[in-house]
């Protein structure tokens, strides 16, 4: 994954050289299938994430949590596709990326 960072360590602090001063991590908690841990995601990737949870929960008229869900829990979409295709995906406009993730869920079977 581009940017996200897994937490072997007990703390931040071992990440600090990789970690350009610029840029501003968050911890994560999150599930797959290994089970459950903690990682980093930079703030802009964090930012666009929640961008297109907002987006597509409006769009399909949807709760947000319900879309988070299916995105996160239900799929990998997060973590597999909007995470690694940030750099093209954050470049378009909000119509093609809400109709993009739309494509996304059908071939992977995701309905709202």
């Amino acid at each position: 994954m581009s940017d996200f960072k897994k937490n072997d360590n007990d703390s931040m602090s071992g990440y600090a050289e990789n970690i350009s001063k610029k840029d501003r991590y968050f911890e994560i908690s999150y599930e797959d299938e290994n089970g459950s841990g903690q990682g980093y995601i930079s703030d802009d990737k964090l930012r666009f994430v929640i961008f297109c949870i907002e987006n597509l929960a409006e769009n399909m008229n949807v709760d947000p949590v319900i879309v988070h869900d299916a995105l996160t829990r239900e799929s990998d979409i997060v973590d597999q596709y909007i995470i690694p295709c940030y750099e093209m995906l954050h470049t378009q406009g909000k119509e093609y990326i809400v109709e993009n993730l739309k494509e996304v869920m059908a071939e992977r079977g995701i309905a709202l």
